[in-house]
């Protein structure tokens, strides 16, 4: 129940700071409100969230959530008093008792829009997609006009992979949008979903008017980048990248994506001189040394990461980081003891096990590095890197558990789909698909971080494109996955078939190209349930059965493990063949010599509850 009605002083007072706050006079509404700081007045609900009001626009949030949350205990059924506490309490990254504080404010106030759209957010935030679009969508039946509604509608549908509805959004958002900023935020938005959908000259123009109509828009040099790339504009995506770490030496995002670009174009004269120029701050030293690790210059990345943790003993990344370069320059003992120390104090870190587990591995000791897997497994059941180094590490033991986990015959499947509807081969339709991902591909070399030597690959949005040879093929591909699923068993204590659901989803899909001596390395997907890999044109050398050259390899870790048998199965790759199985076990292929290019098509599968 709310308080009694103010006196005349504390009407007075509302009124006053209320004025003032409305008129962003911070400095006056606290003079009105000194009376109240100073425990002069009683703390009635009303003067509670007006002084929240004002500690939350002077930034002291603090401050603000614990005013809000006495005025909400005091009156728990105003709505309002409950959003400001959810609103400030996201802002301080406090998401579980901001969305307890937000849902009451619409147990109280159904349909109260402002908490539907910060909820929204919220959720969005979370990576709860679904339920952040069920709240947005809300908000647009109440307010069908409301811009920045459409705008986090569009940004909430790019990011679950459904661009051409996001497309849809932000246009009408421009449509109904008047403020210059916020046109061109959406405007920003809509080259993303265009870019998503591969409409890359259409995606430059919509950033171009972005901005034309707001120039400092963060993110939107970096956008247009990204475009430029597609559009195989490489040397003018390489400028801006210049143009932009001269004006932010200190962003690692920044030197990040150049030095990605600079990678990719082969130019290694210039590869990572960003990062001296720089100044040589924590994050600009570990984006340097996390790219010499993946370019095999181990001593440095070491020298770096050592650096690091001389400036602050309790660096765990820089900590990690030396383990990792340890284990690489074999110096297996010596990462052993650090990863002990480590897990000693991150026990709530499963990755941090699974990564212990290599040299435990390399250093002959399965057992120490099954345990690592266990402990890591205990609080994160399905992670991948746990479960990969655990089904080695169960080989060299020869305990039986990789088979059960692995299911190399069971779970391990080959699909030779159907030809699409309107086509009557694989083989005509293989034709027309490969054309058609050849503007997909850049006459470069592939990304660092990517599996994929002597190749090209495309970004992790290939479904999402609205190519229709590839929605023609997602169509069958859906059936077989369904197929897949329907067809497991049932074991709720398998990391694969306890997470069985009807319903899925692609988390990611792209197309690889090997050109001559190519392979991909061994490698796992950890953030899929299920893996894949579609083969849209293969060479001749993949025929010969002996050689087995280009074929796809199950088992074999990307380290040198003391196991009798490397590989523990080959699927010869024959177009039209889809195989698919879980994303946790060591996947690569056998390098072949060709003068005809291996092109695939590849996707994560993750189950929706």
């Amino acid at each position: 129940m709310a308080s009694p009605l103010p006196s005349t002083a504390v009407q007075h007072m509302l009124t006053a700071a209320t004025q003032a706050l409305q008129n962003g006079n911070w400095a006056v509404a606290e003079l009105a409100l000194a009376p109240f700081f100073s425990g002069k007045l009683p703390a009635g609900p009303d003067l509670l969230n007006i002084a929240g009001t004002l500690r939350m626009n002077q930034g002291r949030l603090g401050e603000a959530a614990g005013l809000f949350h006495q005025a909400a205990m005091a009156a728990p059924h105003e709505a309002v008093f409950a959003f400001n506490l959810g609103l400030t309490q996201s802002r301080l990254g406090r998401l579980q008792e901001a969305e307890t504080a937000l849902r009451a404010a619409l147990k109280h106030k159904p349909g109260f829009v402002p908490a539907l759209f910060e909820l929204g957010a919220l959720l969005h935030r979370a990576g709860r997609l679904d339920e952040a679009e069920k709240n947005i969508r809300q908000v647009l039946r109440h307010e069908p006009g409301q811009a920045h509604a459409a705008l986090a509608l569009a940004a909430i549908l790019t990011d679950a992979g459904r661009p051409a509805e996001a497309e849809i959004a932000a246009r009408k958002g421009l449509a109904a949008a008047a403020e210059p900023r916020l046109k061109a935020q959406l405007s920003l938005q809509l080259a993303q979903a265009l870019r998503r959908q591969r409409k890359d000259s259409e995606a430059l123009a919509a950033l171009e008017n972005a901005e034309a109509l707001d120039a400092g828009l963060p993110g939107l040099a970096r956008h247009r980048a990204e475009t430029l790339q597609n559009l195989q504009r490489f040397d003018e995506a390489a400028a801006i990248f210049e143009q932009e770490i001269a004006h932010n030496p200190a962003d690692p995002g920044l030197h990040l994506d150049y030095n990605a670009l600079l990678y990719q174009l082969g130019r290694s004269a210039d590869f990572l001189k960003s990062y001296d120029r720089g100044p040589q701050s924590r994050d600009l030293l570990l984006g340097k040394a996390s790219f010499l690790t993946r370019a095999k210059r181990h001593a440095e990345a070491y020298s770096l990461y050592a650096a690091l943790q001389a400036r602050d003993a309790g660096d765990r990344l820089a900590a990690i980081g030396i383990a990792q370069s340890l284990t690489a320059m074999g110096r297996h003992a010596e990462a052993v003891a650090l990863y002990e120390s480590l897990v000693a104090r991150h026990r709530d870190d499963a990755s941090l096990f699974g990564i212990a587990a290599e040299p435990a591995l390399l250093s002959g000791d399965p057992q120490k590095a099954a345990w690592l897997c266990e402990q890591g497994l205990a609080s994160a059941p399905y992670d991948a890197s746990c479960l990969a180094m655990l089904s080695t590490a169960s080989r060299m033991l020869e305990d039986g558990r990789d088979e059960t986990l692995n299911g190399y015959d069971r779970l391990v499947r080959i699909f030779d789909l159907e030809p699409p509807e309107g086509f009557s081969s694989m083989e005509s339709f293989n034709a027309e698909l490969n054309a058609s991902l050849d503007r997909l591909h850049p006459e470069t070399r592939e990304f660092i971080e990517q599996s994929l030597r002597g190749g090209t690959q495309t970004p992790r949005h290939l479904f999402p494109a609205g190519l229709p040879l590839v929605d023609l093929l997602k169509s069958r591909i859906d059936q077989a996955v369904a197929r897949y699923i329907a067809e497991l068993d049932e074991d709720e204590a398998h990391p694969l078939l306890s997470r069985r659901r009807k319903d899925f989803r692609y988390s990611g899909s792209w197309s690889s190209r090997l050109r001559d001596s190519g392979f991909h390395v061994n490698h796992i997907h950890p953030d899929g349930w299920i893996s894949s890999c579609y083969y849209v044109s293969v060479p001749q050398a993949v025929t010969d059965e002996t050689a087995q050259q280009g074929w796809i390899k199950f088992g074999e870790p990307p380290f040198e493990a003391a196991l009798k048998q490397p590989v523990r199965r080959t699927i010869q790759p024959v177009a039209g063949r889809l195989v698919l199985f879980p994303s946790y076990l060591w996947h690569g292929t056998v390098p072949f010599h060709d003068k005809a290019a291996r092109t695939t098509i590849a996707f994560d599968v993750v189950p929706v509850s």
